[in-house]
């Protein structure tokens, strides 16, 4: 057949691959890169384009401008002619590390590392396109990058010095880039290699499948002329699936269109569809999205309409995005998703854009870019989109009105346009509302519309499109009359009818948004023509340039321990050659697998059939819990939880099998195939607070906690203030979702699992599999991030995994795609709190009482209400307290431990408290904290303890007010606020005292071994602890190269093994670090024991190495051993404190909201690694502000399923919405006696302080009310998402003035 592709060649990082089309068909970019030229470096997160972690350099033809692709989208067919560089091809161990690797490590940009490859990758390839790009450039590049562990700061500090105005502070590691590029790549292997790519020929270049095999055929197209085109679509039948392939960056969005296709046509080869023209104007359908926007930026500088489309194209998606996807593409995916909120679609049709789309007998049809929506596209395809000339309309020159007016020219109508995208985050998210107007206006004639306005809507239903009653009623209406703005207005309303849709944001919501949108654009036109206070309404809200301090202690005489230096892994993370468990090649026999999850909640599992699952060509078996010898229970808890579900499905996205194949490809989509029936369907109840109408939903969680006369001092308070509080739950988000393999052993079976517990894992597969524990032989390397994620839940897949490698005999991979790994796992645990707080005529507190409602999902496992109260006193003195904690059953997954679990609830709690209590009273908030504040003696949580230190919150506060421009920002947000009636600024100071009590806790022990080698004297340490971006193996060579007295790059960090490291507790409750810590100290302090008879020996001057030499002939032993006990070694645990000032902007007109700036004081001790400890604060505050603010977890009320599973619906932050200026301090002068080597834990605490964000919310959007005559206490609960904001500040059409 015309243009069919038989095999399609490339470079990768320089070497020639070709691969055959039958293997080629279904192989992603980025599964070539990884699984056939073995370059793991390139990760595989969410396999949707939403997260970045498989951006790659691409050129796509000799002499194209390299840019940033998503490898995950790419199919490898699609790649003939491109030149790939991954981030092996940048620099590694052999050859030096890239600018950029080395940059990123220097600032501490790395964490779990999971995302350091694409961040890499994605700057590299934008300063190949922009060699010249300035600092503020480069601030916007990771609009698609996620990394959940930094907070992002220190990342775009490391890349903002590659900006051509940047102030160098790392010059010393900025050379000549374009001379480090590709140099020294080996040919063999794609990856740099010291023989400077001449040790191997690059004969026998790679190809994907047997070197003995012809060419396979393909169901792969490639015409290259737009006649071949339309041959190979006459030559399809109206039945045939088929789909025409620019960029595939849909199938990020829309994965499962058809279960499976018989054709696929590329069109990259067709220079016709990507050809541009200014005059007449017009753009081939095959225009990639990026260069739309250079061509429409160009375009702009003579007609300011189309830098408007221009800046509304560049709010699609993310930079990879992009550059890959294009026009004709994005505008297919509403073609086939009427309901998609399309900014092609929508900046085309306010433009007034036409499409040229040719039928398979070659001819031509001309519509509007509206009418494209609904018209039959089969065999069809768009060649051209044309655009009218818009050029502004003069009118004959008046003398009369010249003579009136300073201006050179009077009259004449202007072309005004305005489109907007109101976004749950600051990028690479779909609109809940985006909107187009353009209008024809004659400033100078009472803003008169001339003609017909063009106003546009996406997001309200699948059928609207043009507000067409509104469009029609304006013509030749005066923009500055409010009456018939009010008229126009009601008509829209009347117009708007947005469907209901769970995962959206509510009908209400989106109605009143587009409303708001259509005043912004009358406000926008006018102009200085209205009043000031109203005119920022106008706007968009303008988040300057991102920028950050740190500052802390560091001790000379202590180095390497409190030195801030780089981690010891992070250039092997920057460079990808770091390995995490997915990266571990497969081996001979390897099978994969993929779970098939129930899709309803609280009913019967009738049968399970998984017959036309196992017809699939690879498919090898189905297990499920028949195929179990040991215990069906994955969790061992209270309540048994099935590894496999035995006959009922308890919450939708329940375990009911695992499909086995030869690929993960096939397992997946065979899972897809299993037939289930459901029956006896019980209520389904998917929201706390409706399950606690319900009283046998609420199970008391041991006794109240309290102390003091709480029934007394209630009765005797001079006010009594009491209120329910919310806040939701949080996906963790670890970039590596879920993954083990499990191998049959001649011992057992050996398990290499992302954990962080290398003991509970191995007992669980022990007793599933009913055989000793010491049968299964557990290695964990490194995490690809946690936060709470991998305490217990890799046990399911652990176990899953050995049940089938056990029943086939063979090694099984299991790894989640980002759905599974959403759908199957609980999340934080969502609470709700009903507090009563009884205050004195003087403002103190005398009693608070709360009841604390945890939502424990189906099985209440991970009930952390306790927790919860603990930490529920957080800095304040309560003479009396009583806090009784909750679960509450709902049909959902049993949540788990999310950093700082229960902890962040509980302080949430007092908090909210606190702010109401203080509106009450009419006390600022700040005072009424700064009020009760807690002193040494007072009893703390849990009694009966007291306070046995000074509390320094007072001092901290006072001291972050000063260097917080606390006051001075205070009173600008007031001189803001009175100016601006629809942007309001807000500001909250929130303080924290974290008990991290670590006696309360049983079974806290962790061990180290350290081994030291005779023949060089360098030292490998295998402890207890789990590294999954904390730095906890830099703490620890830290603290063994200061103990023996030697540099910190003699000291290697093996994997843990339940050999090596047998019966320690959990890597978690930001406790790792320092429990390790010790062991390795204690351990160095039994070496040095026992090297003290040689070191006396060889005298003073002896260096280690000679001591070692000496004592290893002197038959000392040189392996010691420690196992920590919190008790036995009266590590008893500290406060941890903390004071945060946030301050926001919100636009009141649509809910959305930036962070101007905050600032952090965390009391840390004196860190042991001050990079480390900064990042630790960083990126708990993010995530805490995700918390409060884009991350929302949503479920289908009616089958319980998870509606919010992938990165197209869950949205944790991306780089811009972090604060805009942030600041960190960790305490001066605040050594701590009670931590090792005067340390603090930094891995939770500064989550707690994200909740300010929250309350400088609530002042700006107060502000609002004030103004709007609304006074009094208001709640607002978390999170706070624009959808949230905009319904909580009660805008009505009345305000809406000139």
């Amino acid at each position: 057949m015309v243009g069919e592709i038989n095999t399609v060649s490339f470079t990768l990082n320089g070497k020639v691959q070709v691969v055959n089309g039958e293997d080629g068909d279904g192989v992603s970019l980025a599964k070539y890169i990884r699984e056939v030229a073995l370059l793991t470096g390139t990760k595989v997160s969410c396999g949707e384009g939403g997260c970045g972690a498989c951006i790659v350099t691409v050129s796509k033809f000799e002499g194209d401008t390299p840019r940033a692709v998503n490898s995950c989208l790419s199919p490898v067919m699609i790649c003939g002619g491109w030149s790939i560089t991954t981030v092996e091809g940048l620099g590694g161990k052999a050859v030096g590390y890239h600018p950029i690797q080395t940059a990123l490590a220097a600032t501490g940009g790395t964490q779990c590392g999971f995302c350091s490859p694409g961040m890499v990758m994605q700057l590299h390839s934008y300063l190949q396109e922009h060699p010249d790009a300035t600092v503020k450039d480069i601030d916007n590049i990771l609009d698609g990058n996620i990394c959940r562990c930094t907070g992002y700061r220190p990342i775009l500090d490391a890349f903002k010095e590659f900006g051509s105005d940047a102030p160098k502070k790392f010059s010393h590691l900025i050379a000549d880039i374009e001379d480090l590029s590709l140099k020294g790549i080996c040919k063999r292997t794609g990856e740099a290699c010291p023989g400077a790519g001449n040790c191997a020929s690059s004969v026998g270049a790679g190809c994907h499948g047997k070197n003995s095999k012809d060419a396979g055929s393909s169901k792969w197209h490639q015409p290259a002329s737009v006649e071949e085109l339309t041959s190979i679509l006459k030559g399809f039948t109206p039945e045939t699936k088929y789909r025409i392939v620019g960029g595939n960056t849909g199938t990020g969005v829309f994965k499962r269109d058809e279960e499976s296709y018989d054709a696929f046509v590329s069109i990259n080869k067709i220079e016709e569809l990507k050809e541009t023209s200014t005059n007449p104007m017009f753009l081939g359908g095959n225009v990639s999205i990026t260069d739309a926007i250079h061509f429409f930026t160009k375009a702009g500088e003579s007609n300011p309409v189309w830098t408007a489309i221009g800046q509304h194209l560049n709010l699609i998606a993310s930079v990879g995005i992009r550059n890959q996807g294009t026009l004709a593409g994005n505008l297919m995916m509403k073609n086939a998703h009427n309901d998609f909120p399309s900014d092609v679609f929508l900046s085309m049709e306010t433009a007034g854009a036409t499409l040229e789309i040719v039928d398979p007998n070659g001819g031509i049809e001309e519509k509007t870019v509206g009418e494209f929506a609904t018209t039959d596209m089969n065999r069809k395809f768009i060649k051209k989109i044309k655009f009218p000339s818009l050029k502004n309309k003069t009118t004959k020159k008046d003398l009369h009105k010249l003579w009136l007016t300073s201006k050179a020219k009077a009259g004449g109508a202007e072309w005004k346009i305005r489109t907007f995208k109101i976004m749950p985050r600051s990028s690479n998210a779909h609109g809940y509302v985006n909107a187009g107007f353009l209008a024809l206006v004659d400033a100078e004639n009472n803003f008169k519309i001339e003609g017909k306005p063009t106003i546009v809507f996406g997001g309200i239903n699948s059928t609207f499109i043009h507000a067409r009653e509104t469009e029609n009623f304006l013509m030749g209406r005066n923009m500055n009359d409010h009456d018939m703005f009010i008229e126009a207005l009601t008509i829209l309303a009347s117009e708007l009818e947005p469907e209901f849709d769970p995962v959206l944001a509510s009908p209400i919501y989106r109605k009143q948004l587009a409303m708001g949108l259509f005043y912004k654009f009358f406000l926008y036109v006018l102009g200085d023509a209205a009043s000031p206070n109203v005119r920022s309404g106008a706007l968009n809200l303008d988040r300057g340039l991102s920028r950050g301090e740190q500052s802390y202690d560091t001790d000379e005489s202590l180095w390497p321990v409190s030195e801030p230096i780089e981690k010891i892994e992070s250039k092997w993370q920057t460079s990808g050659e770091l390995k995490y468990v997915g990266d571990i090649p497969t081996q001979q026999g390897e099978l994969h697998s993929a779970f098939v999850l129930s899709n309803r909640a609280n009913c019967d599992v009738v049968s399970v059939n998984a017959t036309r699952a196992l017809a699939m060509p690879g498919v090898v078996d189905f297990v499920d819990a028949n195929d179990i010898p040991g215990v069906n229970d994955w969790r061992m808890a209270a309540v048994p939880e099935e590894i496999f579900c035995s006959g009922k499905s308890m919450y939708a996205g329940q375990s009911l099998g695992l499909v086995v194949a030869e690929t993960r490809e096939i397992a997946i989509e065979a899972a897809r195939m299993v037939e289930v029936e459901y029956a006896s369907g019980g209520d389904i109840v998917v929201d706390t607070e409706k399950a606690m109408e319900t009283p046998a939903n609420v199970i008391p969680f041991g006794p109240a906690m309290e102390y003091g006369p709480v029934d007394a001092n209630m009765e005797s308070a001079a006010r009594v203030v009491q209120g329910r509080f919310k806040m939701g739950s949080q996906y963790h988000f670890h970039m590596e979702t879920h993954t083990c393999i499990v191998s049959p052993m001649e011992d057992g079976f050996d398990l290499m699992i992302p954990s962080q517990s290398v003991d509970a894992i191995a007992a669980v597969v022990a007793k599933a599999l009913n055989i000793p524990v010491n049968s299964i032989n557990t290695t964990i390397t490194r995490l690809g991030g946690s936060y709470g994620a991998k305490i217990v839940l890799p046990n399911q897949l652990a176990t899953a995994a050995a049940v089938a490698a056990n029943k086939l005999r063979r090694p099984v991979r299991l790894w989640l795609p980002l759905e599974d790994n959403m759908k199957l796992f609980g999340k934080r645990t969502p609470y709700v709190f009903d507090y009563k707080i009884g205050l004195s005529d003087e403002g103190k507190i005398m009693a608070i009482q709360s009841s604390i409602y945890c939502d424990g999902g189906w099985s209440l496992n991970e009930v952390d209400s306790p927790f919860a109260a603990v930490f529920g006193q957080s800095c304040y003195k309560i003479p009396a307290l009583r806090f009784a904690p909750y679960g509450v059953r709902t049909d959902t997954q049993p949540p788990t431990s999310t950093r700082a679990p229960g902890m962040c609830n509980g302080h949430a709690m007092i908090e909210a408290i606190m702010q109401h209590a203080a509106v009450e009273i009419g006390m600022s908030p700040l005072d009424l904290r700064m009020n009760n504040l807690m002193e040494q003696g007072d009893p703390v949580m849990p009694p009966p303890l007291t306070l046995d230190v000074p509390c320094p919150i007072s001092s901290m506060i006072e001291d972050v007010m000063t260097s917080g421009e606390f006051t001075a920002r205070k009173e600008a947000a007031l001189t803001f606020n009175q100016a601006n009636r629809w942007k309001k600024r807000g500001i909250s100071l929130v303080p924290m005292r974290y008990g991290h009590n670590l006696t309360l806790f049983s079974g806290f022990k962790m061990n180290c071994l350290i081994s030291v080698y005779g023949g060089d004297g360098s030292v490998s340490v295998a402890h207890n602890g789990i590294e999954m971006g904390q730095g906890i193996n830099t703490k620890v060579a830290q603290c063994v190269a200061f103990e023996l007295g030697i540099e910190v790059s003699m000291v290697k960090v093996k994997p843990v093994t339940n050999l090596t490291n047998p019966n320690g507790a959990i890597t978690g409750g930001s406790a790792g670090s320092e429990s390790n810590c010790v062991a390795a100290i204690k351990a160095c302090e039994i070496l040095k024991d026992r090297l003290s008879a040689t070191r006396e020996k060889l005298g003073k001057d002896a260096t280690w190495p000679e001591i070692i030499a000496a004592a290893n002939t002197a038959e000392v032993d040189l392996c010691a051993r420690y196992m920590f006990e919190g008790k036995k070694d009266e590590y008893n645990g500290y406060s941890v404190w903390g004071v945060a000032i946030t301050e926001v902007e919100v636009d009141i007109l649509t809910g959305e909201m930036f962070i101007v700036r905050a600032d952090i004081t965390e009391d840390a001790g004196l860190s042991t690694s001050p990079l480390v400890d900064i990042g630790q604060i960083e990126g708990a505050f993010g995530m805490g502000l995700g918390l409060w603010t884009s991350e929302e977890i949503k479920h289908d009320p009616v089958t319980g399923e998870l509606l919010t599973m992938n990165t197209w619906e869950y949205k944790p932050p991306a780089a811009k919405d972090i604060p805009q200026d942030f600041r960190v301090i960790m305490l001066k002068n605040a050594r701590n006696p009670m931590g090792v080597l005067s340390s603090k834990a930094t891995g939770e605490p500064a989550l707690l302080m994200g909740i300010s964000v929250l309350f400088a919310i609530w002042d700006a959007l107060n502000s609002y009310k004030v103004d709007a005559g609304q006074t009094g206490w208001w709640q607002l609960n978390g999170p706070a998402t624009v959808e949230h904001i905009h319904q909580h500040a009660g805008v009505t059409p009345d305000q809406f003035t000139f």
